[in-house]
């Protein structure tokens, strides 16, 4: 996958691609790791262990290299594990897309997932500029002034922030780019193993056709 990166960005992205059956739900996924999770953080974590976290620290300290407020434009890592803390769970959305969702609160990093099948390659990771947007899930349009973007030969089509509905995962989608936002100091392989594994074991008929990470 020809993947480039704005040399404006210190951070990197661990990229996985993926074909699979996707499906509206997956009630092994939340037995056995999304229920246990949330449970776990309602009951031990707070928004100083949130604050405190390195990762969401190196996220928004990311955020302000390229000039956008993660006060005012949360990292998604930071509004989904505050979600959870708050005591609000999880939106049951679809299999992949829930399954994003548990990997960032594992990482404690943002995760988007996109439909290949929607993009238009070769794709890159740049800053967008003033006054970009792009219609969000779930809002009208979303302000993506310095922000930190994926876009491809159309245009501008995820960040770490929010997502747009042009290559958003539906439970028709069975090409997919899982990408983790990566942040400060992580290991890229455990990463890349974390992913495969979770795709491969909750994913129907997964198969994961490459792995890579993009970095300055």
């Amino acid at each position: 996958m020809e993947f480039s990166l704005n040399p404006l960005i210190d951070s990197s992205l661990v990229v996985t691609e993926i074909t699979f059956k996707n499906a509206a739900h997956s009630d092994q996924l939340w037995a056995e790791r999304l229920n246990p999770l949330i449970d776990h953080i309602e009951a031990t974590d707070t928004l100083a262990t949130l604050n405190a976290n390195p990762a969401i620290q190196a996220t928004k300290a990311g955020y302000k290299h390229v000039g956008k407020d993660p006060s005012r434009y949360r990292p998604a890592s930071d509004s989904l594990w505050r979600r959870v803390i708050k005591g609000k769970g999880l939106y049951q959305v679809n299999n992949l897309v829930d399954l994003n969702n548990d990997l960032s609160l594992r990482l404690h990093l943002p995760l988007g997932s996109y439909d290949l099948d929607q993009l238009q390659p070769p794709l890159s990771y740049t800053v967008a500029p003033a006054g970009a947007t792009y219609p969000g899930i779930g809002k009208a349009a979303i302000d993506l002034t310095n922000s930190l973007v994926l876009a491809d030969q159309i245009g501008f089509f995820g960040s770490p922030t929010a997502d747009s509905t042009r290559a958003m995962i539906t439970p028709a989608t069975t090409h997919a780019l899982v990408v983790v936002y990566a942040f400060g100091s992580y290991d890229a392989a455990k990463v890349q193993s974390m992913v495969k594994t979770a795709c491969l074991t909750y994913l129907t008929d997964c198969t994961v056709l490459q792995q890579q990470v993009v970095t300055a």
